[in-house]
């Protein structure tokens, strides 16, 4: 695994490498541009000379070799001649700036050639005067001036390079001292924090990312620490729920134990309460585990008819709950959702009404809003309502409105639990409205 402080190194040993990358190739444009320049200079002299030899060199040629044409007549006119050596030959007579035999053999016709790794440039050409004579004329920069001013100019960039490396490797030693020295000291608090002492340990950063790495941390630890609670708490009111209808079966079991095989009466009532806690339980752990895995269920949304769920929930609950009075008349609409999470949604909502409704009728409605586009279920109850305390808490697990009364009100309080994670799921919105002693009444909203 890599660490901070060596990828903090790579990437400045990269930024260096890149820098100098740069450096090179301004240096290798920069003596491009003046061996460039150079070739170029002496051909505009050697096409300068062309046109002056054709038009004023004639039968006075000889002015050249004894009369020094070049300096009384060619550089006068053109001073760029000053910074060259120039060589002419006609025949027999030679004109030269330049004794060097070796570097004047060393040019080649039409062609600027360097000398001694750049030291000279010569150019060499035959050109014709106007009477058909020919001279060859050649050519030779010296390019003390060029190397020294790119010699110059290695040394500017090279002596700037490594200022600049030896500033950032201080700066950058410091920076890494002080971001080991932060990562050090997030080590230490991280094997002692907890929280109750972790805004007493909170040290004062040199960056604010450290302090936001903590500041995130501090939050984690805050949910984890509510999770834990929460989760707790589940377990230990999941226990309690668990453990009074197997103290109620093991009590019935006594008791057939003890009379049951001689009072028949006791026997059946033992094996009915039996039977029901049996059921309870059963529903319990349906609904624990239905919490349990929320997080791998997955919706798959088709076209289902509302109605026809609805018909098939309020058939199920008349034989748990056969003194229930549930009016709905069917209303068509077709909604694209999870037909099993809509059948387990629907029967729990009917299913608190029904316990909470005081045996009163329940009304169950659909309403088609075209312009919105939705279907509206409706189910009203008329029983023991809530308080606006109560139905803030309705959806937190094992929680049951009006406890005064919850011994004779059989469930769990995980039913509305459950409704909140399929109301996520589905993404669906409800509206709960509650009047104590008058009833509750409960909205979902389908999207068409």
């Amino acid at each position: 695994m890599k660490t901070l402080s060596g990828t903090l190194k790579k990437s400045y040993f990269q930024l260096i490498c890149l820098f100098s990358i740069v450096l090179l190739l301004s240096l290798s444009i920069t003596g491009k541009y003046l061996i460039n320049s150079s070739k170029q200079y002496l051909r505009n002299a050697m096409g300068f000379l062309k046109f002056e030899i054709l038009e004023e060199v004639n039968s006075k040629s000889m002015e050249i070799f004894t009369g020094d044409l070049v300096n009384r007549l060619f550089k006068v006119e053109n001073p760029a001649l000053d910074d060259l050596e120039i060589t002419i030959k006609y025949k027999d007579l030679v004109y030269t700036e330049n004794t060097n035999k070796r570097l004047l053999d060393a040019a080649v016709e039409d062609k600027v050639k360097n000398v001694h790794w750049y030291d000279y440039m010569v150019l060499k050409n035959e050109l014709i005067n106007k009477d058909g004579e020919i001279y060859t004329v050649i050519l030779v920069k010296n390019l003390k001036e060029e190397k020294d001013f790119f010699f110059d100019m290695i040394y500017i960039f090279l002596s700037g390079l490594s200022i600049c490396i030896l500033i950032s490797v201080f700066a950058f030693t410091r920076l890494l001292k002080k971001i080991k020295k932060q990562l050090s000291l997030l080590e230490n608090i991280n094997s002692n924090i907890t929280l109750e002492n972790l805004k007493v340990i909170k040290p004062t950063n040199y960056f604010k990312e450290f302090d936001n790495i903590l500041d995130s941390y501090e939050d984690m630890l805050l949910r984890l620490d509510t999770q834990n609670k929460k989760q707790i708490e589940f377990v230990h009111n999941s226990s309690h729920e668990l453990k009074t209808p197997l103290f109620i079966i093991g009590g019935y079991i006594d008791m057939i134990k003890r009379w049951g095989k001689k009072n028949p009466e006791i026997f059946n009532e033992a094996l009915i309460s039996i039977e029901d806690e049996t059921k309870s339980m059963n529903l319990l752990i349906e609904k624990l585990l239905f919490i349990a895995k929320e997080s791998e269920i997955k919706s798959e949304k088709n076209e289902v008819e509302l109605s026809e769920i609805i018909l098939g929930c309020i058939s199920s609950l008349k034989h748990q709950y056969p003194k229930s009075n549930i009016n709905f008349t069917p209303e068509y609409a077709i909604i694209k959702s999870d037909e099993g999470l809509i059948k387990l949604l629907i029967k729990n909502i009917l299913e608190n009404s029904i316990k909470y409704g005081k045996n009163n009728p329940i009304d169950i409605s659909i309403i088609n809003n075209d312009e919105q586009k939705q279907a509206i279920l409706t189910i009203k109850d008329y029983g023991i309502g809530m308080t606006s305390e109560e139905l803030h808490h309705i959806y937190d697990r094992f929680f049951r409105a009006n406890k005064s009364r919850s011994k004779e009100i059989h469930g769990h309080g995980l039913g509305m639990s459950i409704v909140k994670r399929i109301l996520t799921l589905l993404n669906l919105d409800i509206k709960i409205s509650s009047t104590p002693n008058i009833g509750t009444t409960v909205q979902i909203f389908f999207n068409l």
